[in-house]
């Protein structure tokens, strides 16, 4: 068996994107050499890797079962080849996955002290909500998700970053924000805007929601917490974020958090690597800026 790593490199990124065109152009090589890479990769295998559902490849079981070492091959490779480059920097490429709140409003200054110190570096962050992120880590689809929500899938390994706490919170000129004390009663005649389903955020809240017997109407559901901090801040509804992300508008004076201890709104923040994934030098050193280290190899 000869299987080279330009192989390998074309069975990865036609499983990521699902194109061998696509597959090509990443690799800056033609569609022709980039077919011919794939169908030899799977001859050598004796097993085909895909199924073609419309003009899309996607996995099959045999192709499933290859990835996280087709994956693990290609970062030590890509981390070979910055070895005798440039000692005195870090090289690379970096996938973040994120969800909403954390990747509008929590990574980016953490991003900007890495590239600060690693300035030949390259990361990309792929933000949306818990579920999302959680399947992006699952497919390798990034080398580390950072999530706001619970994540109980068997492959990954969760790892307590931040403490988090969501708010409840109103505009300045809701009648809610002229009380001193917020009953559950106040908050089940509110009309309420939430994120979708699928995200951390609406989960914790719901949860509560339940374990409290309220029952609450949901007014309007927006996908983006900038979308929903400015609707209530123009006087629609109520709604419950976190604090990280109300901190502007909060202190400007545009919206007020509302006092209610009976809510048990804390959480954390998570960090999602798949079990299998192969951690390289510069996943290593920006997991190290978040305080996140003991990795196992």
């Amino acid at each position: 068996m000869n299987i080279s790593i330009r192989q390998i490199e074309v069975f990865f990124y036609t499983a990521k994107l699902g194109n061998v065109s696509l597959a090509a152009e990443k690799l800056c090589i033609t569609q022709a050499a980039a077919s011919m890479a794939l169908k030899e990769f799977e001859n050598q295998l004796g097993e085909k890797l895909f199924e073609r559902m419309g003009k899309k490849l996607i996995l099959n079981e045999s192709g499933r079962s290859i990835l996280a070492s087709a994956t693990e091959l290609i970062g030590r490779a890509s981390e070979m080849s910055g070895f005798f480059t440039d000692r005195s920097h870090l090289h690379g490429d970096l996938i973040i996955g994120a969800s909403s709140s954390i990747g509008n409003y929590v990574l980016p200054e953490y991003i900007a002290e890495f590239i600060d110190t690693n300035r030949m570096a390259s990361i990309q962050m792929k933000v949306g909500n818990t579920e999302d992120v959680i399947n992006r880590v699952l497919r390798f689809d990034v080398d580390v998700g950072i999530i706001e929500g619970l994540c109980y899938e068997p492959m990954i390994d969760v790892i307590p970053w931040l403490d988090d706490e969501l708010a409840v919170f109103a505009s300045s000129g809701h009648p809610l924000a002229q009380n001193d004390k917020i009953s559950k009663k106040d908050l089940e005649s509110c009309d309420w805007i939430l994120r979708e389903e699928g995200s951390g955020t609406r989960r914790i809240f719901e949860n509560q929601m339940t374990a409290l017997s309220m029952n609450i109407s949901v007014m309007l559901v927006l996908g983006h917490t900038e979308a929903i901090k400015n609707t209530v801040a123009k006087g629609k509804g109520v709604s419950c974020l976190s604090r990280y992300v109300l901190a502007d508008l909060a202190q400007l004076g545009k919206i007020k958090l509302l006092d209610t201890p009976f809510l048990n709104l804390k959480r954390k923040f998570y960090v999602l690597i798949h079990q299998e994934k192969f951690k390289t030098k510069i996943l290593r050193e920006f997991l190290s800026g978040l305080g996140v280290n003991n990795l196992d190899t």
